[in-house]
């Protein structure tokens, strides 16, 4: 039976004759390229390349769907509104419920084949965020399953290595960082803030990137907590912890120095406990 949980989703339709090419030069991934039937992940930057969103992209036949955290909604209708200029593009953005679905058997329970990452059939869109297979129903359905709340919602991302916008990344952080590049195509052309991810890609050279971290002991660490090694007083930090009851450790998620992301690196929380540096998704 899969877990299921329930949850508000923000949606922004974009229709229009310019709605592809528009959307395709505001956001990280190739819009181009998607067919009907088809989505990916993406993000919306600022010119310095940093975060303002990431989110999912679906191609209809007649509109373009951004699904994204319903606390972002009103900021990037506004800043997709603001880049409007002549282009033939209406914007319709909207809160409405919305149901995930995990699980091995999550495609069988609300009937549909077993979908790419990201594509979707009717209301069903697949998606990767716990490390399982998912799927959100948008609009909401009675699905039956397990009910999962946020707590162990947020318990199982965090083993699955899945940052979240406004908690794991921000306006601070390019999606490289972040570790979110199957949100960024690295081959298309010019879009908000291209120059500056070509620029540390092609480098080579990010200073800080997310990474896992198992922690001593059995309570969750503090959001914002500082790391520490005796090579580098300011390590790092970590962003989101939790006690995973399915791997019997406690872990999280932290931005640590280019030179102490290797996995097995020990690092000191400001707690007095030892972090250990692992590698995403955490292992099963």
């Amino acid at each position: 039976m899969p877990s299921v949980r329930r949850f508000s989703l923000g949606i922004i339709d974009l229709r229009g004759e310019d709605r592809v090419r528009f959307l395709h030069g505001m956001v990280s991934n190739d819009i181009e390229k998607l067919a009907a039937g088809q989505g990916c992940h993406a993000a919306m930057l600022t010119t310095k390349g940093k975060l303002l969103a990431d989110f999912v992209v679906l191609a209809e036949p007649e509109r373009l769907r951004v699904l994204l955290d319903v606390s972002l909604l009103d900021k990037i209708c506004a800043h997709l509104e603001k880049h409007i200029i002549m282009d033939d593009v209406e914007v319709e953005a909207a809160a409405t419920p919305a149901v995930g679905v995990y699980g091995d058997d999550a495609a069988a329970t609300i009937g549909v084949a077993e979908l790419p990452n990201y594509h979707f059939a009717g209301n069903a869109v697949r998606t990767p965020e716990l490390g399982v297979p998912g799927y959100w129903i948008l609009g909401g359905a009675d699905i039956a399953g397990t009910p999962m709340d946020d707590a162990e919602f947020e318990e199982r991302r965090i083993e699955a290595g899945t940052p979240r916008y406004g908690v794991d990344m921000g306006e601070d952080r390019l999606p490289i960082e972040a570790g979110i590049n199957d949100a960024v195509s690295f081959e298309k052309g010019c879009y908000l803030g291209q120059e500056v991810i070509a620029r540390a890609t092609n480098l080579g050279h990010i200073n800080r990137r997310l990474v896992g971290l198992v922690l001593d002991g059995d309570a969750p660490a503090d959001a914002g907590a500082k790391l520490s090694s005796a090579s580098k007083p300011d390590a790092g930090w970590i962003t989101s912890s939790a006690r995973s009851r399915r791997l019997g450790k406690t872990v999280a998620l932290g931005y640590v120095h280019r030179t102490l992301w290797a996995p097995g690196t020990k690092l000191t929380v400001a707690d007095g406990r030892t972090a250990t540096v692992a590698a995403l998704p955490f292992a099963r």
